[in-house]
């Protein structure tokens, strides 16, 4: 049996609440991607070479931002927890989260067995994935032969 995790203390709450600050400010691409920096349109005199060089930069630039959108939202809603003095409890069976565990990954939302229940859950499962980089319910039912 695992040993319970303590509540988390003032200063350990205060390092994570500065790391979180601190990752939400190092975000690259947040501000520096946005529409006037994509090409969408084909510039004149192009060929079909700068063409795909310049689409895949775009697909590349807009992945990137995306990510870093997604994990920005996980940062504000880690921030939000600070100020309901929930930060650090487990999303699913209400424990302490590790302060080992939030140092390594501050936006954690559930205590290490939780989290690994759920990831051998899921990969046991052809139906409900979730994207990790999006959030988003994959359906694998159709793709099986």
């Amino acid at each position: 049996m695992a040993d319970k995790a303590r509540a988390l203390t003032k200063r350990q709450i205060e390092t994570l609440k500065q790391k979180l600050i601190e990752e939400k400010n190092s975000l690259v691409f947040s501000d520096q991607v946005n529409a006037s920096n994509i090409e969408l349109s084909k510039p004149e005199g192009s060929d079909e070479v700068e063409q795909s060089i310049t689409d895949y930069t775009n697909s590349h630039l807009l992945r990137f931002r995306n990510r870093e959108v997604f994990y920005a939202k996980k940062i504000e809603k880690a921030l939000k927890k600070f100020e309901m003095d929930e930060f650090g409890m487990c999303s699913d069976c209400g424990d302490w989260i590790r302060f080992e565990r939030l140092m390594a990954r501050p936006t954690a939302e559930m205590c290490i067995q939780c989290k690994e229940e759920s990831e051998r859950d899921e990969s046991n499962s052809f139906t409900g994935r979730q994207s990790k980089s999006l959030g988003k319910v994959l359906d694998l039912t159709g793709m099986m032969a």
